[in-house]
Order: structure tokens, then C-alpha cells, then sequence
């Protein structure tokens, strides 16, 4: 019993350091966040990454760009796709 209530207390204890220490410095930092501003591809521009992903039962393949997070293409490997 008292080996279970180490175990939670200490859990909690962590979590709670953990936690506070994901806070921003200051508000000016939370607020002035340019993260849309770097994650910003023109049109017409190639992103820096690319990020293959599984389309897991759908028999698919998709391709992000990142840090734009746009959607480039579906390629269906094991899927019957009528376009292709």
C-alpha cells in the first residue's frame, strides 16, 4: 500500500515539474511566435522536407511538404484507383 502511494505521488510530482517547465518565458514570446512565418512556402516554391506517409488499409501514399504542411500528392500503390 504505502509502496503504490510512492509510486502516484512521485508520478504526480514529475508530471507537475514537466509540465511547468513547457511554459513560455514571457507573454511577449507566446504571442510574437513567427511559426506561421517560417512554416511559409510561397506558391510555386519546394518545400525544404518531405514527409512519405502510409496510408495504412487504404492502399495509399502521401506526400507532405514541410515545414507548408500541404498535401502534394496520393499515390495508390495496392489501391484500384481509375485516375492512374
Amino acid at each position: 500500500m504505502k509502496n503504490s502511494m510512492f509510486k502516484i505521488a512521485f508520478t504526480t510530482m514529475l508530471l507537475a515539474a514537466l509540465l511547468g517547465a513547457c511554459k513560455p518565458k514571457n507573454m511577449s514570446t507566446a504571442i510574437s511566435g513567427d511559426m506561421a512565418a517560417k512554416a511559409y512556402v510561397a506558391p510555386g516554391q519546394y518545400d525544404e522536407y518531405y514527409n512519405f506517409v502510409s496510408g495504412g488499409f487504404s492502399g495509399q501514399m502521401s506526400v507532405y511538404g514541410l515545414p507548408s504542411g500541404r498535401l502534394l500528392r496520393v499515390i495508390p500503390v495496392f489501391s484500384v484507383d481509375p485516375e492512374k
